[in-house]
């Protein structure tokens, strides 16, 4: 059994705790899985990237599931925070520095190191968006550490490299409040920029994510809570049952990381799609779309275009399995109540007035522009 291993189980309860402090419920939406058998095999799990808090979420149901030995992708702004990043390293967190996302010998080296981890049978959670959404729109799916599974399985087709594909949604994800810090952080420590640009940069990208983690440590004092979350997944998936590596191939390319290029972007586009069907739609974004760019909506007007939402969203597959449990009514109200909560809107006389448009388009964008 691994070191990673034996620390979580040491930290299990305390973290079990953490999220009961921090979230009003965990809605937990799949098949069972059998751990034991799923784990005969590599297995990488790919989820949503929405908040700096999915690494420990992710990984804390996978160990509760019985998933053993679980290892996971986690960026250079939260392994490189003092205290908290060799708390995530200890757990079998494995450092991706976003600045050398793009290099290639950077990416074929972790992807070398990603396929150990598989073939020891050690389950690697990754995040192939490439980082959270800040503008809260699903982002491409990057090759990245996601190519570690695809090389995985073309070095033996005859056996199955798994993959375990989820999504996680927040009715306030904890970290919303710092994106603006965290993006503005982003673009000032590129290696582009000179050196006291970047110095500044790491200053807001650590100092952002820091703020963000600091209320939910102290929740259990502050009795603040973010809402419910919802994580859905549905079964293992092989790499060879989406894709043809074979066919795929690209025959006296330079590498093994460009032979295989083609079927890395075709398993970014299943999985992206999956992401879409999976992702749990919840009433704040069904009203943040319906009121997203306007200054004054009549709350009457937004439960009349409810329901032709409802039904586009249906027709696209999309997840709204928590929705169909409620009226249009108190579906509505729900939405509102998250918004206020958020001090996005304020009310008056049965009119909605905007307030805060970056949260409502940061909601809103999950669903998108299509259905109009």
């Amino acid at each position: 059994m691994s070191s990673y291993h034996d620390i979580v189980c040491g930290v299990h309860n305390s973290v079990d705790n953490f999220f009961k402090s921090n979230f009003s419920n965990i809605h937990i939406r799949g098949p069972h899985l059998d751990a034991s058998e799923i784990q005969k095999r590599p297995l990488m799990v790919i989820s949503t990237h929405r908040s700096h808090i999915d690494y420990i979420l992710i990984g804390i149901l996978l160990h509760k599931m019985g998933f053993k030995n679980l290892r996971f992708a986690a960026g250079d702004n939260l392994t490189g925070l003092p205290v908290i990043g060799p708390w995530f390293k200890s757990l079998g967190a494995f450092t991706v520095e976003r600045d050398n996302g793009f290099e290639r010998n950077y990416v074929r080296n972790l992807c070398r190191n990603v396929i150990t981890m598989l073939e020891n049978r050690e389950p690697v959670i990754v995040f192939p968006e490439g980082g959270r959404s800040y503008s809260g729109k699903a982002m491409e799916i990057k090759s990245g550490v996601l190519g570690a599974a695809i090389l995985c399985q073309a070095k033996d087709l005859s056996d199955d490299v798994n993959l375990l594909i989820a999504s996680v949604s927040y009715e306030f994800p904890p970290d919303l409040p710092w994106f603006g810090l965290l993006q503005k952080g982003k673009s000032l420590r590129r290696r582009s920029n000179n050196i006291f640009k970047r110095i500044i940069g790491n200053g807001y990208y650590f100092g952002a994510d820091i703020m963000a983690f600091l209320p939910m440590f102290f929740s259990r004092y502050t009795g603040k809570k973010f809402g419910d979350v919802y994580v859905d997944f549905n079964e293992t998936v092989s790499v060879r049952s989406i894709v043809d590596i074979e066919k795929n191939l690209i025959r006296n390319a330079r590498d093994e990381f460009s032979a295989h290029r083609v079927s890395m972007q075709k398993a970014g586009e299943v999985i992206n799609k999956k992401f879409l069907s999976l992702f749990c739609i919840l009433p704040i974004h069904i009203v943040a779309i319906l009121i997203k760019g306007k200054l004054k909506v009549p709350i009457n007007q937004i439960s009349e275009n409810a329901s032709s939402l409802l039904q586009f969203l249906s027709s696209e597959n999309r997840n709204i399995e928590m929705l169909k449990s409620v009226s249009e009514t108190k579906l509505v109200e729900s939405g509102i109540s998250q918004l206020l909560k958020l001090n996005a809107i304020t009310i008056n006389n049965y009119m909605i007035y905007t307030k805060n448009s970056d949260i409502i388009n940061y909601f809103a964008a999950v669903i998108g522009e299509n259905w109009r």
